[in-house]
């Protein structure tokens, strides 16, 4: 039997004047059942023509299925035949299931298959006929969707039958009558079709049952994106039932709490992919859809959404994933700030969280977690969407802790670790507290637990437990490199540091009056933290983004300071110059602002200070130094004038080039001026003034360079090791100027010659930072190295002799580089490095050898 044929005249459209949509059928049916099996023939006889016609469609379909059973083909359809099946779903759908909704069941349906308007309606069909008609024709597109040849096609009309599956699952069932009611009523019973009998009902209860596991199992076949859609239309008419309203919410919010659910919801809603610029209106309020409970528990509905959102979060196969999941995570938290911590945040921070003494957390996990967080932070997509930094503050002493180990590493995470910490710093009403855990000064503040850690295999971080010793150096150096990278930070780091110290300076002072109980660990501890915040607010004084900060806003510092003055008188009689060290430095830092900064400074506030100092300087405990620094600072207040931006005193005259910069040449004379401070803070404040000058090639400097190489020589032979160190870089500023004078002034004092200028000891480090300076000086000169290669290579030799191991290292490692810089041009002075080879002198210098190898390997080619 060919049943594509008689499928094609039982869905012809020919016109064989007939005066309705029965008498169509009823022409249809008469042209195709001689061609049907006589069983078919007897199995409609007593019905209704619209139940014969689909009837007939069914048999011919489900033959259509058994013959694509046993054909083995990718396409057992052609073009035409894919058609008229899918015609005959529609008239299916059409005929045997539209028509047969309740109403309010599936409203609009009817413009989803347009030949549905073109049907008449049935006159006074009865409610079993209706009944049994629905439910025939939804098995018969179930059956057709079960075959993947079919589905297709009840794919274009899946909205339909999922209306009816929904009401022959949950439809009301009217109550039934009772022996009694039935008997006393005889009217009622003579009017009504049909009567609710208690074995009716109870059939029909088993009839739902059993639709409801189809329409279970069609959900679950069903694309999900699909089921989202076509549900929501049925949910979204005003006329649907109460009944119809609240099962298809259910069956929404369990297909939402399933794998891809969320993603699922999405597509349906954004049906032609996701597009940021047209969509977002619909992703704002799909996102506040999810982020709304739904049903009974609604614990396990955030525990199912939420794993779904983080899915999203962390995934690199989906466009715009952590778009979308920021959406969610942002409405989730406007809603329910409570739940969005416990199932979002807490889930993405608990490789950082230590709850155990000994837990280790692996490279791949603690990367998950950070690439985690910058995708929910600091993603460039949807700024506006991203939560408050507050949220992961609880993490932010073991993200420290992270970064304090890469950041002088090449670790691939260092960067990201660098910009979460900053983000977190943008809370200005956290950040004194952050900076107080971050330096070590209070590990109860609520931030996370300080953690060690160590490089793994990949080039990431492992997690290896709890930090119980702190190293606060490291950790001061660690901020330092931190806020030195954003402006708005390096100031409020220096205000919390001020603060810091005068809170410090008062626990010292009850200890010493054994106000305090204090071991002799407590003691270190508090000694070593002092002593590193005296490094740090050193450091920051030095910055111009600090300096900048006081003279908008001096009035911490002044506050520092007198406090400061208050703690000394009262408590520090006789005390020693070293002991004044932040007192200077703080000074210092009012004489820079007052003689650098002059037309900016607000000079009003500062009067009361100079008048306080005046008072504090007649302690006759003070150090001369500091008194002397008072004198300059309190001139500096009282004959400052924010007009004059160059001062040339009367006394002192001189011809200058009038091509030159002013305010530059007052830098210079400023310079000078310090080198002849009898304070040694003043005066290197002097020589490094002077080194940045040749640095940036100062018309006014470079144009003295003579006096200047004249006066680092000079300060070379100071016994204080920052004066020494200073004038080693400013020598090497001025290399490329004056190479010969500095190569044989350095030479010496690396080599640690008797003629050397130096008189006192010079340390290893020194030694080795002075090789260092050399071989940077030789890059300097480039090709005109040449020119003084016998002295630097005679230095770096005879260095290799030398008794200490880390000299001779170093010698080595400097000959390897100078060897590059040359281009291996050594001539006959390469018989004395091979002479050192073969003694087994050059041994430790790996990376010379190699350089080594390379040129005599070029040289054998030349020869």
């Amino acid at each position: 039997m060919d049943y594509h044929n008689i499928l094609s005249a039982l869905i012809s459209n020919e016109d064989d004047h007939a005066k309705n949509f029965h008498d169509k059928l009823a022409q249809i049916l008469q042209k195709t059942m001689p061609i049907l099996s006589e069983d078919m023939k007897q199995s409609v006889k007593d019905l209704s023509i619209r139940d014969q016609y689909l009837q007939a469609i069914s048999h011919i379909l489900r033959g259509i299925k058994q013959e694509n059973a046993t054909v083995d083909t990718d396409a057992p359809f052609s073009v035409k035949q894919y058609q008229s099946i899918k015609i005959a779903i529609e008239l299916i759908v059409s005929i045997g299931v539209i028509p047969c909704l309740l109403p309010g069941v599936g409203v609009g349906m009817a413009r989803l298959c347009p030949r549905a308007s073109k049907i008449s309606e049935e006159e006074h069909p009865g409610y079993r006929e209706k009944y049994e008609r629905l439910c025939s024709s939804t098995l018969l597109l179930l059956d057709c969707f079960a075959d993947l040849t079919l589905r297709p096609a009840v794919l274009s009309q899946i909205g339909s039958l999922m209306a009816a599956l929904l009401q022959l699952s949950h439809a009301p069932l009217a109550k039934p009558l009772s022996d009694t009611q039935r008997c006393s009523d005889v009217t009622v019973q003579n009017k009504q079709e049909f009567r609710m009998t208690m074995e009716e009902y109870d059939r029909l209860q088993n009839r739902q049952k059993e639709f409801h596991n189809k329409l279970t199992l069609l959900l679950d076949e069903c694309p999900q994106y699909v089921c989202f859609r076509e549900l929501m239309v049925i949910l979204g008419m005003q006329s649907t039932p109460r009944w119809l309203r609240r099962e298809a919410q259910n069956y929404l919010i369990k297909i939402l709490t399933q794998s891809n659910g969320v993603l699922s919801l999405i597509a349906a809603v954004c049906q032609d992919g996701l597009d940021l610029g047209a969509d977002w209106e619909k992703l704002d309020t799909v996102s506040k859809l999810i982020a709304v409970s739904h049903g009974k528990n609604a614990d396990e509905y955030y525990k199912a959404v939420c794993r779904q959102i983080l899915d999203l979060l962390s995934s690199n196969k989906i466009k715009h994933s952590s778009t979308i999941a920021n959406c969610c995570i942002k409405a989730l938290y406007d809603y329910n700030p409570d739940t969005c911590q416990k199932y979002i945040v807490e889930v993405i921070c608990a490789p950082l969280i230590m709850k155990e003494t000994h837990a280790t957390k692996s490279e791949k996990v603690i990367e998950q977690c950070i690439n985690n967080l910058i995708n929910c932070f600091l993603t460039e997509d949807a700024k506006f969407k991203h939560l408050p930094c507050k949220v992961i503050s609880c993490v932010a002493v073991p993200l420290f802790c992270l970064y304090d180990k890469t950041r002088e590493s090449a670790c691939i995470l260092k960067r990201n670790l660098q910009r979460l910490l900053l983000k977190i710093l943008e809370e200005e009403s956290m950040r004194e507290k952050l900076y107080s855990a971050f330096l070590g000064h209070d590990a109860s503040t609520g931030l996370g637990d300080y953690v060690t850690s160590q490089f793994g295999p990949t080039g990431g971080v492992e997690i290896t437990g709890p930090n119980r010793s702190l190293e606060y150096e490291e950790l001061s150096g660690t901020v330092f490199d931190l806020v030195s990278t954003t402006k708005g930070l390096s100031p409020s780091l220096f205000c919390y540091m001020l603060k810091y110290l005068s809170n410090a300076n008062k626990l010292s002072y009850e200890v010493e009056q054994r106000q305090v109980l204090e071991t002799e660990d407590d003691k270190m501890r508090r000694v070593a933290m002092q002593l590193t915040a005296y490094k740090l607010v050193s450091q920051l004084a030095s910055t111009s983004t600090v300096q900048d900060a006081q003279i908008k806003n001096p009035e911490p510092l002044l506050s520092f300071i007198k406090s400061l003055f208050d703690e000394y008188t009262k408590n520090h009689q006789g005390t020693q110059e070293s002991e004044c060290e932040i007192l200077y430095i703080s000074l210092m830092l009012i004489k820079i602002i007052l003689t650098e900064r002059k037309a900016t400074v607000r000079i009003d506030l500062f009067k009361d200070f100079s008048a306080f100092l005046e008072d504090r300087r007649r302690n006759s405990n003070m150090p001369i130094q500091l008194k002397s620094l008072i004198d300059e600072v309190v001139a500096c207040i009282i004959t400052h004038d924010p007009s004059e931006k160059h001062r040339v005193r009367s006394e002192k005259i001189y011809y200058q080039d009038m091509s030159i910069d002013p305010t530059a040449s007052s830098k210079f004379d400023e310079a000078i001026k310090d080198l002849a401070d009898p304070l040694l803070p003043v005066r290197a404040h002097g020589i490094i003034t002077l080194a940045k000058l040749i640095e940036n090639k100062d018309p006014c400097t470079v144009a003295r360079k003579a006096i200047v190489l004249r006066l680092f020589q000079e300060n070379l032979k100071h016994e204080d090791s920052f004066i020494y160190l200073t004038s080693i870089n400013g020598l090497c500023a001025l290399a490329t100027a004056y190479p010969k004078e500095i190569i044989e002034t350095l030479m010496p004092e690396y080599v640690d010659m008797p003629n050397r200028i130096t008189g006192a000891e010079i340390t290893v480090e020194t030694r080795i930072k002075l090789g260092e300076i050399l071989v940077k000086t030789t890059r300097a000169l480039g090709e005109m190295s040449v020119v003084h290669k016998n002295a630097l290579i005679n230095g770096f030799l005879c260095s290799a002799r030398d008794a200490d191991p880390l000299i001779r290292a170093s010698s080595l490692s400097c000959l390897g580089e100078l060897c590059k810089v040359l281009g291996f041009r050594l001539g006959n002075i390469l018989v004395e490095v091979r002479v050192q080879e073969s003694c087994g002198q050059l041994r430790p210098c790996k990376e010379f050898f190699l350089d080594l190898n390379v040129f005599r390997s070029s040289t054998a080619s030349r020869a």
